[in-house]
């Protein structure tokens, strides 16, 4: 667990990481499919916080073959289900539409080896 103010780069220091691992043991790139097994499951209380946790994973991974697919309630689920489809090894997602997509079977969790709560303390002030 790891607590710091805004700004301090607490989103690098848990992506990172992630990111170099996965290019470390040469991931392959993402299948499409109905159904997608993210290597790593990032779950945020907000959906502008999952768009920016996102956006950084999407710009650390520039250039390689590792995918990172964002879902958030209020955005039609038609188009964050066809982004998933494309392929996808982090997974950025609000809890509620990710209780959504695995009631749907389009996530299964087979394949996930990270799995990370950024806010925990406040998704469990909202409940």
């Amino acid at each position: 667990m790891a607590c710091a103010q805004t700004g301090s780069g607490k989103t690098a220091a848990f992506l990172l990481p992630v990111i170099h691992t996965l290019l470390e043991e040469n991931v392959a790139a993402a299948p499409f499919s109905s159904t997608q097994e993210p290597s790593c499951l990032i779950v945020s209380p907000t959906r502008e916080l999952a768009i920016q946790i996102h956006n950084e994973a999407r710009k650390f991974a520039h250039g390689s073959v590792i995918k990172s697919v964002v879902i958030y309630g209020g955005a039609s689920t038609s188009y964050q289900s066809n982004t998933l489809q494309r392929g996808c090894h982090i997974l950025v997602a609000t809890p509620g539409r990710l209780m959504d997509f695995v009631e749907r079977g389009k996530i299964s969790f087979a394949s996930l080896r990270y799995f990370i709560l950024d806010e925990a303390d406040r998704m469990l002030d909202m409940g």
